[in-house]
């Protein structure tokens, strides 16, 4: 990861979404959906085994995106509509972390029915369940630690669905244990090179200026966004608007991002 950014409910608000933006973020969303799917049917054969190794290799396929997308279960159409804007005004990649972590009570339920269903008694044991579910967490956060670090970029919305800001005491905090993990990598995460850096035109130069628990079980973390930068609905319609008049094979998008917030 190089960089890390988040975005507010009132910049993703002036974000100008357009039907074709959905209909590339739902494509999007269902190719990754059906990728892990075949991933985890792969996994399963006959019940005997998990390869706990191969699954948390392969849960994220093997592809190169350009920015890793943080949000609430609550904002996935926002989500959805993102990277397919990202995709088709910048040609950048977007991971919607929710297509695969909103995948793991398919994959708990699957283990659940083979190895802690009591036929019998007709319950599910409740030590077996613990045990199958930690082993479930860890994979999917070890994925989700291997996909950050591999991704260019980290972009976070914070959106009231994501944090919550103790307006007493200044604290954000979050009901999102994935959300938390994943603020957490990108504040430890150590900086890595971008890929190779475009020469931008001249001229561009000057800038212009787990969510279903039971309510009961509530717990929220102390969490941070600090080290995040900031994108305010000004940064985002100057690279948009900036984008547009380079030469695309010379300019890489995000190159033109770095450029307008002065990251080196």
């Amino acid at each position: 990861m190089y960089s890390k950014f988040k975005i507010n409910k009132s910049s993703l608000e002036n974000i100008s979404f357009n039907i074709y933006d959905k209909t590339m973020g739902d494509s999007i969303s269902t190719k990754y959906k059906k990728e892990v799917d075949l991933v985890l049917k792969d996994k399963f054969e006959d019940n005997k085994h998990i390869n706990g190794s191969k699954i948390q290799e392969e849960w994220f396929p093997k592809v190169k995106s350009d920015i890793f997308l943080s949000h609430s279960h609550k904002d996935i159409d926002k989500a959805k509509q993102f990277a397919g804007w990202a995709k088709n005004k910048f040609n950048l990649d977007v991971f919607i972390d929710y297509n695969i972590w909103g995948n793991i009570n398919n994959l708990l339920k699957k283990i659940d029915n083979a190895y802690c269903y009591d036929k019998i008694k007709k319950t599910y044991s409740y030590e077996k369940r613990n045990f199958t579910t930690s082993h479930v967490h860890m994979m999917l956060i070890n994925a989700l630690s291997d996909m950050i670090d591999r991704t260019e970029c980290l972009m976070f919305f914070e959106t009231p669905n994501s944090i919550d800001l103790k307006k007493m005491t200044h604290t954000e905090t979050t009901e999102s244990p994935w959300i938390y993990n994943e603020l957490f990598l990108s504040k430890i995460i150590q900086k890595k090179q971008r890929r190779q850096q475009t020469n931008l035109i001249k001229a561009q130069e000057s800038v212009r200026m787990y969510s279903h628990l039971n309510e009961s079980f509530n717990p929220s973390y102390e969490t941070d966004t600090s080290h995040l930068i900031n994108l305010s609905k000004e940064d985002l319609q100057n690279w948009l608007s900036i984008y547009e008049g380079v030469n695309k094979k010379e300019s890489h998008s995000l190159d033109v991002l770095y450029k307008i917030k002065n990251i080196k």
